[in-house]
């Protein structure tokens, strides 16, 4: 495409006006967000990570462990959210209490952009109000992992680097430095970005210097070391003092080193992780266009296209005026290194797409401003504005219904929805506890769950103070495994009714699609409660 630059219309920036549009941009975002926060029920996942903010909370302790769960940043930032909301203890938790981080920091990646309007301009601006209508991120900006709070902290490393090389103050080096330790201390994929960061610096400066132009001076190479050693002490000392459980745990440190052996494995899809392998086009697949059954289609089709315009917008030096083309470089090798490297690895969830579909995110805030300059002054402005309206109506209401829909925000023809548990759990749950009241231990109540797969349910049982768990009936203790309720799976059923001497009334709930879970509760107490319902129903 050729672009007759007498014919483009100049943009004229004002800072005022788009920071109140990545204002309006985070307000959407909010409104998009908040009302679900706690309409969906917990995905095994997150219900993991909240049992282990959980023991933070009731004990004041948290060793990290190099083998599941990841970094210690997200338990440890839901503490003051759990104090402000008043929860003394894991019993009087909520899905709101651990929701509100990922949602905070899903909104502060929004905001974010406003510290590189003076590069990016326009497309800050639109970038924002792309992160903010996203049906993924909207989606899990509601998901309590630390996915959200990795894409965060990556730009925070990105606009203060990026501001660093622009004015060159000890500062920003220390909040770069801030951020690459935040990021170590998150996930263990950080290794993912600081690679391709590196990379993309690297041919960044290449590209420049092959464009013939200068690169920014950063500063005397004195200075320049000295401010990189300390960012670096920043990123260190930061990363230790999370691990390290703010020392109280010397090997914590350490630990965060040795888990990649297996992470390695696991990146590879060895073992049971097998099941989440996944071809290369994965991500690519869902966001351009997901259809299934009769469900509705979904698509962030124009978040694609718009960061393909912005590439070659970027790469020709067309409608990128008064853009920091250095920064805009490094973004399109930045995005695309990561993109590449989730992509290769076998190992995939769809959540890990956030770290790279930020980076496309912010190419079509830049690809949004290209377009706009290559309309010829001749069209009339506002019908450009009408057609990306539109289009953008259409991100807004995919992220609505992803979120907001009583079906489709946990119905697996939502692409994000990903071996979502049902409301079956939050449910079974609030059963279990109407049969405390009505036995004489309360919620002193034995449950036996006896199942290798019961996960979201030591978050919805939290309130109940004696709950065990047995992977098969042969890990129960000798004799009778009678309880007043008993859950299983239908693969345990006969063995475990051989141990039963008392009678019981059976239930069957949905965990997640196609795993179910039987229930067994003691008859008397099932009578008991009949007749509550009845008593109640009567009224």
């Amino acid at each position: 495409m050729t672009v007759d630059r007498q014919s483009v219309r100049p943009i004229v920036h004002s800072t005022r006006a788009i920071a109140l549009l990545i204002l309006v941009a985070a307000l959407v975002g909010l409104g998009l967000r908040l009302p679900a926060i706690e309409r969906r029920p917990l995905h095994q996942d997150e219900s993991v990570q909240a049992v282990k903010t959980g023991e933070l909370i009731d004990t004041g302790r948290y060793q990290y462990d190099p083998y599941e769960f990841h970094g210690p940043t997200l338990y440890f930032l839901t503490l003051p959210v759990a104090w402000m909301s008043g929860v003394e203890s894991f019993a009087q938790s909520r899905p709101l209490t651990f929701r509100l981080v990922p949602l905070i920091f899903g909104l502060g990646v929004i905001l974010l952009f406003a510290m590189i309007v003076d590069g990016l301009g326009w497309a800050a601006a639109g970038a924002a109000g792309l992160t903010a209508i996203s049906p993924a991120m909207a989606f899990y900006s509601l998901y309590y992992v630390q996915e959200m709070l990795l894409v965060f902290f990556g730009f925070v490393v990105i606009a203060t680097g990026w501001r660093y090389v622009r004015s060159p103050r000890l500062g920003w080096a220390l909040l770069c430095g801030a951020g690459l330790g935040l990021m170590h201390a998150t996930k263990e994929t950080c290794v993912l970005a600081y690679v391709a960061m590196a990379v993309a610096l690297i041919l960044g400066r290449i590209w420049t210097r092959r464009e013939g132009e200068r690169s920014e001076p950063v500063s005397a190479t004195g200075r320049l070391r000295i401010h990189v050693v300390l960012g670096l002490v920043v990123a260190t000392a930061t990363s230790i003092i999370f691990f390290s459980s703010f020392f109280t745990h010397a090997r914590g440190p350490l630990d965060s080193i040795l888990t990649y052996g297996h992470y390695l494995s696991r990146a590879g899809g060895q073992g049971t992780q097998s099941l989440h392998e996944h071809p290369w086009y994965y991500y690519l697949r869902m966001l351009a266009f997901a259809k299934y059954g009769p469900g509705p289609w979904w698509s962030e089709g124009l978040i694609l296209a718009l960061a393909l315009i912005g590439v070659i917008g970027i790469v020709r030096k067309s409608g990128t005026d008064g853009m920091d083309l250095p920064l805009s470089r490094f973004m399109v090798i930045y995005t695309i290194l990561i993109t590449a490297m989730y992509s290769l690895i076998p190992y995939k969830t769809p959540w890990l797409m956030l770290s790279f579909l930020h980076g496309m995110i912010l190419l079509a805030g830049i690809g949004l401003v290209v377009v706009a300059r290559w309309i010829p002054a001749g069209v009339p402005r506002w019908v450009m504005a009408l057609v990306l309206l539109g289009l953008g109506a259409q991100l807004a209401a995919q992220a609505w219904r992803s979120n907001m829909h009583k079906v489709f925000n946990v119905d697996t023809r939502n692409p994000y929805v990903y071996a979502h548990s049902t409301h079956g759990p939050a449910r079974l749950a609030d059963r279990i506890e109407a049969l405390a009241q009505l036995h004489p231990d309360g919620r002193g109540m034995l449950v036996r769950i006896v199942s290798d797969d019961y996960w979201p349910l030591p978050f919805y049982l939290r309130r109940m103070e004696r709950v065990g768990y047995w992977h098969s009936p042969q890990d129960l203790p000798p004799g009778p495994a009678d309880a007043p309720v008993i859950i299983t799976m239908p693969p345990h059923e006969e063995a475990l009714a051989s141990r039963l001497e008392g009678r019981y009334q059976v239930e069957f709930r949905g965990l997640r699609p196609e795993v179910l879970l039987v229930v067994y509760i003691d008859e008397e107490l099932w009578k008991a409660y009949l007749k509550t319902v009845e008593t109640v129903g009567g009224r």
